[in-house]
């Protein structure tokens, strides 16, 4: 289908729909035909649509904040509940990575990249290999298996786990967690589920902070031994708040972003099967797929900013106090920037997507990202061939989510690969 032409009347479009979050490229392309900076009457927010608006908001830190509360945002007066909770049993929310702007971020950014660095991660490549390969060892020879589940969250959730010092055998305990952080951001939740929410956070806190008091008397060779020895440019070190708050955005950041990546990777290849064919016949392709990958169906669809103060963006006025969603999935496919939005090429010469974002906040976590895209790709087409769609996906494949856009399952059969 061709989304360049004959969108129907953004106003017929619901941005909170199910159907909308599971596929919501026609209503992107409404959007930036009709209404690029588009104020959603379900939402308040004005969703912006085009590459080159979405670059202007995200390096104009000043007019566009990132300051505002992202997790609570949804909740209104209940997140006063949830807070409590933190604030008499764990730690309160302490904004330090995200949902803060220059200079106070400068000083957290250079502390996060400071242990996110390429040597860091190029230490870490056999390891993730290894893990590739034993999760793939666990159904190889059934010739089928749930991807989402079996391959894309116990690859991610076991890296991520053993570089922050979880214990990667409680992968259940880890997933409750990863999902509580990121449940407010997804819809409105009752002041019941918030308490229930509140309390696993809490949970959380009180685990990682023995985790964090055991590395700083035996450290390791691992990112949470990293983070707990580093220090600010005043040479202070990071005091519990700050700790806990690093710790919960690296478990956000690096865990449902990149088990969707992995899966949103699978799901093109099985859509794509010359795209396939050829990947698996030349690997030095992976990197040229997994970039293309990352625009054509981005992970993290969207995020948000504050408007700090009256201003215009592409002809619209947008008044202080206003809430933006900069919407990258809908930039990433953005035909005044990219020929042939729509369609996977992985000749693709204009790499230049914002899946990670771009200026102050750019991912800190995309150079681990594309490492374990890159080998989880390589592994999986050098050990599986004859790859298909056991079953048929569900009508809404999606879990509907406002920020994110997690598939609900992704059932696969295989032939082994002939051996090397």
């Amino acid at each position: 289908m061709d989304l360049r032409s004959h969108s129907k009347p953004i106003e017929e479009f619901n941005f909170l729909d199910p159907a909308v979050l599971d596929n919501p490229f026609e209503y992107y392309r409404a959007a930036q035909e009709q209404a690029p900076v588009y104020l959603m009457p379900e939402t308040g927010m004005y969703l912006v649509s085009r590459y080159e608006d979405l670059r202007q908001v995200l390096l104009d830190t000043e007019t566009f904040s990132n300051n505002l509360d992202g997790y609570g945002m949804l909740q209104g007066e209940n997140w006063k509940v949830h807070q409590g909770i933190l604030q008499e049993r764990g730690w309160p929310d302490l904004p330090t990575l995200n949902f803060t702007d220059p200079p106070v971020h400068t000083r957290y950014r250079r502390i996060a990249d400071s242990i996110f660095n390429a040597k860091r991660i190029a230490a870490i490549s056999d390891r993730i290999e290894e893990l590739c390969n034993l999760i793939i060892d666990r159904f190889i020879d059934r010739g089928e298996c749930e991807f989402v589940s079996e391959f894309s969250f116990p690859f991610v959730g076991t890296i991520i786990s053993e570089q922050l010092g979880l214990d990667s055998e409680k992968m259940s305990t880890f997933k409750k967690w990863g999902e509580a952080i990121m449940a407010p951001t997804s819809r409105v939740m009752t002041v019941e589920e918030l308490r229930e929410n509140a309390e696993t956070i809490v949970e959380m806190q009180h685990f990682i902070a023995g985790k964090l008091e055991e590395r700083r008397k035996e450290p390791r060779n691992d990112l949470i031994s990293a983070l707990v020895s580093s220090r600010g440019s005043d040479g202070e070190e990071l005091d519990m708040m700050e700790l806990q708050s690093f710790m919960r955005q690296f478990l956000s950041g690096t865990y449902e972003s990149v088990v969707t990546m992995i899966s949103h990777g699978m799901l093109i290849l099985l859509r794509e099967p010359g795209v396939m064919e050829q990947v698996a016949t030349d690997l030095s392709r992976v990197p040229d797929f997994v970039e293309e990958a990352l625009r054509f169906d981005t992970a993290v669809p969207g995020l948000a900013r504050l408007v700090t103060r009256d201003t215009e963006l592409a002809g619209v006025h947008l008044p202080a106090g206003s809430i933006v969603m900069t919407r990258y999935a809908a930039a990433n496919r953005d035909p005044a920037k990219f020929d042939r939005p729509d369609k996977f090429d992985i000749d693709r010469k204009d790499k230049a997507h914002l899946s990670f974002g771009t200026g102050p906040h750019l991912c800190v976590g995309r150079l681990l990202a594309r490492r374990e895209l890159v080998i989880a790709f390589r592994t999986l087409l050098t050990r599986l061939k004859d790859i298909e769609l056991a079953r048929p996906l569900p009508e809404i494949a999606h879990v509907p989510h406002a920020l994110l856009r997690p598939m609900k399952e992704l059932p696969i059969r295989f032939a082994k690969a002939d051996a090397a």
